[in-house]
């Protein structure tokens, strides 16, 4: 029997399992034509009452991933994947150079983001390609010197390996006691802060907390706490780019159930974050992108933590704190999500 009478009984028959090892097959074989089909015909089994978008997502996905530049932008096209473990534009990127996709990409929010993609993979995209005003993230297409090598996870035929970074090495230090936190302009950095982890909050058993008040890190940190007894917490000093780093990280990641947001979603909100904190962004018609310049030597002229309670936790974390020397300002960052324990119910 062949592979195209395989599909069609398959179908027929709502053979949700057997689509998904003809998906085995058919990448197997290179034979993109017939899983473009089954992921087209999949998705349309619903008419007759069969619900085979798992197999549909799992064939996009790895079109996305393995198939050739061209099969591979159809599926970002299409962009029809339900509960797929990343974004179609990630994935392609993930495994294709821009000049594979490029050709096959239609102006618009989707090819902008592919670049991006690429772009936060390292790849240079300046002089190759004008966005426009389709690009809904408008961040350089080249890394700026001051980036750091982003955390890009591993994006395999059956799902994403993105771990947890590594706190690292924390020394206990004293905090002060909670004093009153600030809001207004002063504050803009909070709301980019939380929105860090938005999907982890939002979209999963998650939570995101931030603050800002007038004084140190250690001020920002019992503040957020919000408990007089916890006299003690374990912090280690960061470097800017590891701090830009881990926000990327976050904005990216989708948490324990949360859809996956990709690494170009990330380094934007990693610079919106920054430039917020910096305050390169309080007045409306302060442009954006901000000068890069800028918002790497503020990210350097800042203060970076990365902080914990106990250190006894599982799943998605990440807990920041940061101070402006310059301004005496300071902000705290709590989230996890599902397994995480460092930040108290609120």
């Amino acid at each position: 029997m062949s592979r195209k009478a395989d599909l069609d009984r398959l179908l027929d028959n709502g053979d949700l399992d057997g689509l998904l090892r003809l998906v085995d097959d058919l990448c197997g074989e290179g034979d993109w034509n017939l899983l473009e089909t089954l992921a087209t015909r999949g998705r349309l089994a619903v008419e007759r009452g069969h619900q085979l978008w798992p197999a549909a997502d799992h064939a996009e996905h790895r079109l996305a991933l393995e198939a050739p530049g061209h099969f591979a932008a159809g599926a970002v096209v299409r962009d029809a994947t339900r509960f797929g473990p990343a974004p179609l534009a990630e994935v392609a990127a993930s495994s294709h150079p821009w000049k594979d996709l490029a050709p096959h990409l239609p102006t618009g929010p989707l090819r902008a983001t592919v670049a991006h993609e690429r772009v936060a993979r390292g790849e240079d995209l300046t002089g190759g390609d004008d966005l426009g005003r389709s690009d809904p993230l408008g961040l350089p297409l080249i890394l700026s010197a001051w980036e750091p090598t982003y955390l890009i996870p591993e994006i395999g035929p059956y799902g994403v390996e993105d771990p947890v970074p590594e706190a690292g090495a924390l020394e206990e230090v004293d905090i002060p006691r909670p004093t009153e936190a600030v809001g207004g302009v002063e504050a803009a950095g909070t709301g980019a802060l939380r929105d860090l982890a938005r999907t982890w909050a939002e979209e999963s058993n998650g939570h995101s907390m931030s603050v800002a008040v007038q004084g140190g890190a250690g001020n920002a940190i019992a503040t957020l706490l919000a408990d007089p007894t916890i006299r003690r917490v374990r912090w280690r000093r960061l470097e800017a780019g590891e701090a830009i780093s881990l926000m990327a990280w976050a904005g990216a990641s989708g948490g324990a159930h949360g859809r996956r947001r990709g690494a170009a979603r990330g380094r934007f909100e990693a610079w919106w974050c920054a430039a917020n904190l910096a305050g390169l962004l309080e007045d409306p018609d302060d442009p954006w992108p901000p000068d890069p310049v800028q918002v790497g030597d503020a990210a350097a002229e800042m203060n970076w933590w990365r902080w914990d309670v106990d250190g006894a936790r599982t799943g998605w974390h990440l807990n920041l704190a940061m101070e402006d020397p310059d301004d005496g300002l300071a902000w705290a960052l709590a989230a996890g999500d599902r397994y995480s324990v460092s930040a108290p119910e609120q």
